[in-house]
């Protein structure tokens, strides 16, 4: 359904023993940069250098493959809920990102240190994106299905890409998030997905005018 001219050859996903991805990120949130190299790296962590080959060519890789894991293993969590079949699309969306968030949780710093920031197609996230577009593939024809997305052909198939950009968009108003809970967080994914439901079904004046609201709100209680 997506015809993504960004997709091209990747790497073999990286499957770096547990111990060793969190001295990485250890190393990472510690000193606040990657390692000078990755012979650096292997004395910190005390491996042979090509212990590291084994399983990532690049520090790049390494990280590229920690988001796209976040991404998958959310959506495994959904599916092993016997509820998320029966579903609507956007219940589904919402699922989706309330799970994310309570999963990435664990490692919150990560997400707030070294996430991408938002801006231009970024090479590091393709997998990520890959991952969450395929999924977002199938709320798009489910939406159209129940006739809660008007199916207009080309724009209709736009909608997966444009999905991942209000993703990496509530993923930077997370990071930014200091309420308590994340509550804030909270409130801006149902406005947001509220906002791109309508959008998909062509109503939209008093969802933007809500999410404008809430944000309005946000920025003067700072």
């Amino acid at each position: 359904m997506n015809n993504d001219p960004s997709s091209t050859p990747e790497e073999q996903p990286v499957n770096l023993p547990s111990d060793l991805e969190d001295t990485y990120w250890r190393y990472l949130l510690t000193e606040g940069h990657r390692p000078k190299s990755i012979f650096a790296f292997s004395q910190y962590a005390k491996i042979p250098e090509a212990e590291f080959y084994k399983s990532a060519s690049s520090f790049e890789a390494l990280e590229s493959s920690y988001w796209q894991t976040l991404v998958a293993e959310t959506i495994e969590v959904l599916h092993k809920d016997e509820d998320y079949a029966d579903y609507t699309a956007e219940d589904k969306l919402l699922a989706f990102y309330y799970t994310f968030f309570l999963h990435a949780q664990k490692h919150r710093s990560r997400l707030v240190e070294f996430f991408p920031k938002f801006g231009p197609p970024c090479a590091q996230l393709k997998p990520m994106r890959k991952t969450f577009i395929e999924y977002a593939c199938e709320l798009n024809a489910q939406g159209i299905a129940e006739g809660a997305v008007a199916d207009r052909k080309k724009l209709s198939d736009a909608y997966p890409a444009l999905m991942f950009d209000q993703f990496r968009g509530i993923i930077e108003f997370h990071r930014k998030d200091s309420s308590p809970e994340f509550q804030d967080t909270d409130a801006f994914i149902e406005k947001a997905v509220r906002l791109s439901a309508d959008l998909a079904k062509g109503g939209t004046v008093e969802s933007v005018i809500d999410l404008g609201r809430f944000l309005l709100r946000r920025i003067t209680s700072t």
